[in-house]
């Protein structure tokens, strides 16, 4: 398995575990839409985020075949101290789960958070993603803020 540095080539893999990630959401958020498709605006989006040097946006690939990301950016700030890193998405294709390919992702963006100054990482489950939940806090993660949302 190699973890690099994702690039424009990889998009068309990209797209597709974006729509496998949230089509896995799906389960935990009923406002998602069922139909949901990666839209041309978004598809711009993530190029842009391919392309930008502030991000980190890193592909696991196995035998030259895609099968996790995992993309985040260096949060600016003006309420903290210490830079933070913003782990956006990780997902592994469900094919090549329970290999650490997840927790070797994160550790990789662990390693380029910290190069680029940030002191801490932080992030958002849903709290019934039991297998994410769990990952994170593997690797140190701990709750530390809730997110609430109301129906109106």
């Amino acid at each position: 398995m190699n973890i690099r540095k994702v690039n424009i080539n990889d998009y068309n893999d990209i797209i597709n575990l974006y729509q496998q990630l949230f089509d896995s959401e799906k389960v935990f958020d009923n406002n998602i839409k069922k139909t949901y498709k990666v839209s041309e605006k978004e598809g711009q989006m993530i190029k842009k985020r391919i392309r930008s040097r502030k991000g980190i946006f890193l592909v696991a690939e196995i035998d030259s075949k895609i099968v996790g990301l995992i993309d985040g950016y260096i949060m600016e700030n003006i309420y903290y101290e210490e830079k933070i890193s913003y782990l956006n998405h990780l997902y592994v294709d469900e094919e090549y789960r329970n290999n650490d390919i997840g927790s070797k992702l994160i550790e990789e963006f662990s390693k380029v958070s910290k190069t680029k100054g940030a002191k801490y990482i932080t992030l958002s489950a849903f709290e019934n993603n039991t297998p994410a939940v769990s990952l994170y806090k593997k690797h140190g993660f701990e709750s530390y803020a809730i997110y609430y949302m109301k129906k109106i």
